[in-house]
């Protein structure tokens, strides 16, 4: 049941991995399915205050998971927020085709998401809404991008319904060491500090590989 209920979150809506073939779907379903999902940490970016979205640490199943939720006005400019960044991250060598296919593949699904018709909901709350998860299973490696629906109670998010839009499969180098960067980059930690929020994460305990510049810059605050 949960592989079922993982395809119909995926739908037919899946573009193919960065390696030019099709996702191997029902091998990779459980990857996608958040239900069983124990969140270890979680930080708001740039701010609880100021916030565009927040980065979450998740444990599924046997994969690690580094969860970015955005919820905000102002999509566009967080999206390229981030491809400066990731470019930054990976100049040149290897990581760089990869971090390229990512922002491509993040900068179609958020100018999709912008052509969509507005509904009566979407009217109250004009905030756009994109994740993006990158994971880290004991055999492989992911970076999956979608919409999703959600509700919010006394600043408290939850996810009502996921749709992935698209389903990359980098290096497994590449995948780990920006989930490093990210947590780092959101939480505002490194070294000891990092390694102790990265604890409960299994395959990501060990030490990073050698890291790419890593050029952050504060993040876009709503307008």
């Amino acid at each position: 049941m949960r592989v079922i209920r993982a395809l119909a979150l995926a739908g037919c809506a899946l573009a193919a991995d960065a390696r030019g073939a099709e996702p191997d779907l029902p091998r990779r379903a459980a990857w996608l399915d958040a239900a069983a999902d124990r969140v270890v940490a979680r930080s708001f970016v740039p701010s609880a205050e100021r916030r565009v979205g927040e980065v979450r640490l998740i444990r599924r199943g046997e994969a690690d998971v580094v969860q970015t939720l955005l919820y905000t006005k102002v999509l566009r400019r967080v999206v390229g927020e981030i491809r400066q960044k990731e470019l930054a991250n990976w100049p040149e060598g290897p990581g760089r085709e990869d971090a390229l296919r990512y922002v491509d593949a993040l900068a179609a699904v958020q100018k999709q998401l912008s052509g969509r018709p507005s509904g009566a909901a979407k009217a109250q709350d004009r905030r756009q809404k994109l994740w993006i998860e990158f994971v880290l299973a004991p055999r492989a490696a992911a970076v999956a991008i979608g919409a999703f629906e959600m509700e919010e109670h006394g600043g408290e998010v939850r996810v009502l319904r996921r749709e992935t839009l698209a389903l990359l499969q980098p290096s497994r180098d590449y995948v780990l060491r920006n989930m490093r960067h990210i947590a780092a980059d959101a939480f505002h930690v490194e070294g000891d500090a990092l390694a102790a929020l990265l604890g409960p994460l299994e395959l990501l305990r060990a030490p990073e590989a050698p890291a790419a510049r890593d050029r952050r810059g504060p993040p876009p605050q709503e307008d």
